[in-house]
């Protein structure tokens, strides 16, 4: 502390500091006193857009800079990329080939896209939830602010800015994303380890199952953890340089890393720590205007929690549950989380030998830490190293964070997805483990690779063969084969669904809850006259009803007694059948009595738009399926 202090005799350097505190001092009041959740709520909708196209713009800016100061060094990498090169577009291809271009977690990756598809129509931070065809236009209705950070969907609205709205952007977002965690995962690397153990980490990361889920999915966790990879590089370029630009990267990078996911705001703090280190390595405080904004940046995210925090819906707590973290979750997770990471069957999407290998690494790296501390001098760690720690403890706080939350366990096949900060350390701590016994004069490269190569033939293969989440997802076959069904149909039609309305919206199909339509039988009636649609079909579910195999409607998904529906269509997914109908007819239902009209008007052309709005109330949005806030 007293070589910190030290630091700021220059009285313009103290002057920005106090400028710093007093950033600190009013993002601390601006982001959880001076505003109320739902106020916080309507700024993030209203504003969340042009905050987080700031940030990335001057992050672009910057890195800009900095790209064009080492362009030396990344044109020549880009003339003979060499092996590391090939190695990062086989991984790539082998993530893309081994699973299939699908959503994965339902339904998260609908939420996401309806927000990018939002950000792209409107400029707004909101999640779509209604939306139809008024006179040739698809004119959204309703939205709801959205538990999710937005910076992912805000890069695949950019897509649709640049290419025009298609659902497959996000797929080629993601796929970006796999090719750059991979690029950077050995740049990373090979600073600590050299080139030969960082070839092996790209191979041994990207072999892992979860890999190739993620990268041809459509979640947000991929790029997550490509953020993580490209703040930890940073903080390597700012170790060795530190500067006022490369510092200001480095910080509008960790901003943008905490919109990402939210948990991800854990690794501001070993890149405050790689900060302080560069000021100790430069012998001077740097503090351009990025660090002493830095502070009201991350307004928006406290806000972001706040809305969270206020609203249980969005936790998804189960019965009988009050909170979303406790200590009782913490034996459960933490057997669930080992029981993945050492699985050998097929059944799981983790690879037990990159398991093995970066415990071993992890160990190997405590020996190392235990002969540099009985040094003496001891000497100075280098920036890649140190920033490895740093990041290091920053995952493993991520991991201790997620032994509290109710719903973690990596056996979970749609939580398998978090253990992917601790599978990419376990990836740089192999490259690790094979440099430290390399150095020792033991041919430990290419046992790593032989090592590999068993596992792959043995436990990799099977497991990618199978495809067990994705193959054996039937609520995402379920709505696969609805929307083959309805797109066959001859529109316009609106459905009636049991799930979410999100993914029929993102497929421009005309939609509403199937417990918003039981409420609305005269407005759909009136709409099937007018010839507004030509076909209103209903989705349900058929379930076994009794131990002799009878089978009849979910409950559930029962219809009005004056709903007539018509079967058009049946398939079986597992222990249910998806029931896909017409509706025929629907018996009016007298309407309550109103009081006496005035003067009557003559008939409105917007008359068909009012009524289109009257199938879904507002209030009704509650009724949203938990399974759809997810």
């Amino acid at each position: 502390m007293r070589r910190l202090s030290g630091l700021f005799a220059d009285g313009r350097l103290a002057r920005r500091a106090m400028l710093f505190a007093l950033s600190a001092v009013a993002a601390l009041y601006i982001g959880y006193f001076a505003v109320t959740p739902i106020k916080a709520g309507h700024l993030i909708i209203n504003g969340g857009y042009y905050y987080i196209l700031g940030v990335f713009s001057f992050f672009i800016l910057y890195a800009r800079r900095l790209a064009l100061s080492r362009r030396d060094v990344w044109t020549g990498w880009l003339r003979r990329p060499g092996a590391p090169g090939a190695a990062i577009a086989l991984g790539t291809a082998f993530g893309i080939w081994s699973d299939s271009f699908r959503h994965k977690i339902l339904y998260d990756e609908f939420v996401l896209q309806g927000t990018a598809y939002v950000m792209h129509a409107t400029k707004q931070v909101s999640t779509i939830l209604r939306a139809y065809n008024i006179f040739g236009t698809w004119l959204p209705i309703d939205f709801y602010l959205d538990k999710r950070p937005y910076f992912f969907p805000f890069l695949v609205s950019l897509l649709h800015d640049l290419t025009g709205y298609r659902v497959a952007n996000m797929f080629v977002l993601n796929v970006a994303c796999a090719a750059a965690l991979l690029g950077l995962l050995y740049w990373f690397a090979r600073e600590v380890a050299g080139k030969g153990p960082a070839l092996f980490a790209v191979g041994v990361f990207a072999l892992l199952p979860l890999f190739g889920q993620n990268a041809t999915g459509a979640g947000m966790d991929l790029h997550n953890l490509t953020m993580i990879a490209l703040v930890a590089c940073l903080g390597v370029l700012y170790l060795r340089v530190p500067s006022d630009d490369r510092l200001s990267l480095l910080i509008l990078a960790a901003v943008l890393l905490t919109q990402s996911r939210y948990e991800s705001i854990i690794f501001i703090a070993p890149t405050a720590v790689v900060i302080v280190a560069g000021w100790f390595r430069a012998g001077r405080i740097i503090l351009p205007w990025a660090a002493v904004a830095a502070p009201l940046l991350l307004v928006p995210y406290a806000w972001h929690s706040r809305v969270l925090a206020s609203e249980p819906i969005f936790w998804q707590l189960e019965k009988g549950q009050t909170s979303a973290f406790g200590w009782a979750n913490i034996a459960g997770n933490f057997k669930g989380d080992v029981g993945f990471l050492f699985n050998t069957g097929p059944g799981l999407a983790n690879s037990a030998y990159l398991t093995t290998v970066g415990l071993l690494g992890l160990v190997w790296l405590g020996y190392l830490g235990l002969l540099w501390f009985r040094r003496s001098p001891r000497p100075a760690v280098p920036p890649a190293a140190f920033v490895g720690i740093a990041f290091a403890a920053g995952v493993a706080a991520h991991f201790v964070v997620l032994l509290f939350y109710w719903w973690a366990k990596f056996n979970d096949l749609m939580a398998a997805r978090f253990s992917l900060p601790i599978s990419l350390a376990f990836a740089v701590l192999g490259a690790v483990l094979v440099k430290g016994l390399s150095d020792r004069r033991l041919p430990a490269l290419k046992a790593a690779w032989l090592g590999l190569g068993v596992w792959l033939l043995t436990m990799g293969l099977p497991a990618i063969a199978i495809r067990f989440y994705t193959d054996e997802n039937l609520g995402m076959q379920e709505l696969d084969w609805e929307h083959q069904v309805i797109d066959s149909r001859p529109g316009p039609v609106l459905v009636i669904s049991n799930k979410s309305t999100i993914p029929f919206l993102l497929w421009h199909i005309e939609v509403i809850l199937d417990s918003v339509a039981a409420l609305k039988g005269n407005d759909i009636r009136y709409h099937m006259a007018q010839g507004t649609f030509r076909e209103v079909i209903v989705a349900q579910a058929v379930r076994p009803t009794d131990g002799d195999g009878g089978m009849g409607v979910d409950p559930d998904d029962l219809m009005p007694a004056t709903f007539h529906l018509e079967t058009i269509a049946e398939k079986r997914f597992g222990g249910r059948v998806d029931r896909l109908s017409r509706i025929v007819s629907i018996d009016p239902v007298p309407e309550p009595e109103k009081k006496a009209p005035g003067k009557p008007q003559p008939e409105s052309p917007l008359r068909s738009m009012s009524a289109l709005q009257s199938l879904s109330d507002p209030a009704v949005a509650a009724l949203t399926s938990s399974a759809e806030r997810r």
